[in-house]
């Protein structure tokens, strides 16, 4: 049996966790599961899905330094102590400025953090860093395996990574995945050199698994309202571009269009958007309930799914609204499209709150617009099995 090991940050919400727990869930389904023992190791013990992580799936604690490296040094202190973790975390508090200044925050991370971090005891066939930053790191400097996998969730240049750092790292690994055609291009304009070993593999979004929570009894925050129901769904970060859509929200309602305009999520912009909602007037329209681990029953009964994002590796929200066969209004971010074909399967606007309102006001006065948008989305094949199968033979 052929042991993987598989390392992401945690397990919380979010688009590189929901891949990964679409694999997990996919692959336990196929017929060469059984020759495979899958463990999984969250640097931060936390997260929405790991409830939903199949049974065959083996999870694994971090060690005390990576587990600290991870987490707050307050709630450490609190549970499971490390003198190595606690060292490491202190080195970090006061010296992380002592670190390069062209390092993102993953590498000053891992450049400071390294030495507290034990070697990984066991031996495994493959191990998999599903995740960009200290992921990839631990994998390839604490993990003894015959194959080595690192995964890139988005546009390599649009994480502010430097290069120099992540080079050796990569030269070492034997597949560089990542997700659409974009951020494939992304990574070979950064590592031509490495152009042979960089692989694309899209996300998994299990149709049958879709539909069933969709058709979940719970209620939602648009049961009962009244006009244009608009969804959207994303970390509460500058990234998903949610003041941008509070800024159209603004727009509809000067038009008088009655709406209600859920965003399903969580993040460090929440306090900020909560004040641009609230200077805005838009209390009672614009409603941020936080995260959930099922969108989809607020997908079923949306009217448009709404993606304000500046940039995406390719959008797993996306991909899982278009099995819903849910009409999409989204702004033109380098990579969507790798998601949407406009007019077809979506609509695309200018990354600015003026076209956002009109792509979301065309599609809500054009319900021939919608039906085509609706049908040509019910016509995709579902393809989650030969995908998986895909991930066993590059991945695995």
């Amino acid at each position: 049996m052929k042991k993987v090991l598989i390392v992401i940050h945690d397990m919380g919400i979010g688009g590189a966790q929901k891949s990964l727990l679409s694999f997990l869930q996919s692959f336990s389904q196929m017929p060469r599961s059984g020759e495979y023992a899958l463990y999984l190791t969250a640097i931060k013990l936390c997260g929405t899905f790991y409830k939903e992580i199949p049974q065959n799936v083996t999870l694994r604690k971090p060690s005390g330094g990576l587990r600290f490296m991870g987490t707050p040094l307050s709630l450490q202190l609190l549970k499971h102590f490390s003198l190595r973790g606690f060292i490491g975390k202190m080195k970090w508090i006061f010296g992380k400025g002592k670190a390069p200044k062209e390092l993102n925050l993953q590498q000053k991370l891992w450049h400071c953090w390294k030495k507290y971090v034990p070697e990984e005891q066991e031996e495994f066939d493959v191990a998999v860093a599903y995740m960009d930053g200290a992921p990839s790191y631990y994998v390839m400097d604490k993990v003894r395996a015959r194959k080595k996998v690192l995964w890139v969730h988005n546009e390599y240049q649009k994480l502010g990574y430097d290069p120099q750092f992540d080079t050796p790292y990569f030269q070492a690994c034997d597949k560089l995945i990542t997700i659409s055609q974009s951020c494939k291009a992304c990574l070979v304009q950064a590592f031509p050199d490495l152009e042979d070993r960089i692989v694309l593999l899209e996300n998994i979004s299990g149709k049958q698994m879709i539909e069933a929570a969709a058709n979940g009894e719970r209620k939602t925050l648009f049961d009962g309202v009244s006009g244009l129901r608009l969804l959207s769904v994303g970390r509460l970060n500058s990234q998903k571009g949610f003041d941008i859509a509070l800024n159209t929200a603004a727009l509809l309602k000067e038009k008088g269009i009655g709406f209600t305009w859920v965003i399903l999520g969580e993040g460090p912009l929440r306090q900020e958007l909560e004040q641009q909602r609230r200077a805005l007037g838009l209390e009672n329209e614009v409603l941020f309930p936080g995260a959930t681990d099922n969108p989809y029953v607020y997908m079923k009964k949306c009217d448009i799914l709404v993606q304000s994002s500046r940039f995406e590796g390719k959008s797993v929200v996306l991909d899982e609204a278009k099995l819903l066969a849910k009409p999409i209004v989204s702004t033109n971010y380098n990579t969507v499209g790798d998601s949407l074909t406009h007019g077809e399967t979506g609509y695309i606007t200018g990354m600015d709150a003026e076209s956002l309102c009109e792509g979301i006001c065309t599609l809500a006065s054009d319900s021939a617009l919608c039906r085509r948008l609706e049908s040509n989305l019910r016509q995709m094949e579902d393809c989650s099995s030969q995908l998986t199968q895909r991930y066993i033979e590059i991945m695995l």
